[in-house]
């Protein structure tokens, strides 16, 4: 009987290390590809503001010579300016927000800065950011920013909040974050479960931060507002 309990014991420790290696191979896939994502994200971010920008340009020098052909269409040229500037004010910001430069050569908590700003002038949304911090590997930086910028983009789709608050801590070994509305709030379960907007966006937060090995929490309720609390280890590996 002792033997079969031993023997029991043994294959249950070989079947946790085997769970534990496997758990460690996905969150290194998860984490490859969410690094391969925000690559192909600065690719495109890059063409937009490049690219784009130079196209563009060529679009206003056709037209000033245009001017110079047909004198009479100025005011119509002068019109089609004003449009590309729109235009490129439009592709500008689709660039930055795709993979905000600032976030690269600045840190994360002028990236949140710049983001919470953002947002506030096209929602009217009152957001402060009290991030006082200081750099943090790339991989970190860049997944505590995605997680946040989507917990702002939950809170002005479907929250209908009027105040978010982003606090960020540097807690060593760890560094925490929190994302606080006081929106309408909701289940957290059921969305979890759906596939919809923002049930696919609460999975890919959490799976940023697992595949860091950190830890997600999401605690709302109906007519309570939402907070999310994430952390992750400070870990020179990641």
């Amino acid at each position: 009987a002792i033997g079969g309990l031993v023997g029991v014991a043994l294959e249950n420790a070989a079947l946790r290390e085997r769970m534990a290696a496997q758990q460690d191979r996905l969150r290194a896939l998860a984490s490859g590809l969410l690094q391969a994502r925000e690559e192909e994200a600065r690719r495109i971010a890059h063409e937009l503001h490049d690219e784009a920008g130079q196209l563009l340009a060529s679009v206003h020098i056709a037209l000033d010579n245009l001017v110079e052909q047909a004198p009479d269409r100025a005011n119509t040229v002068r019109d089609l300016h004003g449009l590309l500037d729109r235009v490129e004010a439009q592709l500008r910001r689709l660039s930055r927000e795709l993979r905000p430069t600032v976030l690269d050569d600045l840190g994360l908590s002028p990236a949140l800065e710049w983001l919470g700003q953002g947002v506030a002038q096209r929602t009217g949304l009152d957001i402060t950011v009290d991030a006082p911090i200081g750099r943090f590997p790339s991989t970190i930086e860049t997944a505590l920013y995605r997680v946040i910028q989507e917990a702002l983009t939950n809170a002005t789709r479907h929250a209908h909040a009027g105040k978010v608050e982003i606090i960020v801590r540097e807690e060593p070994p760890i560094v925490r974050a929190i994302v606080r509305d006081d929106g309408r709030g909701f289940d957290v379960e059921p969305a979890l479960a759906r596939r919809g907007d923002r049930g696919l966006g609460l999975i890919s937060m959490r799976e940023r931060i697992e595949a860091l090995g950190g830890r997600f929490v999401i605690e709302s309720a109906q007519g309570k507002g939402t907070q999310v609390l994430f952390m992750v280890p400070l870990d020179e590996k990641t």
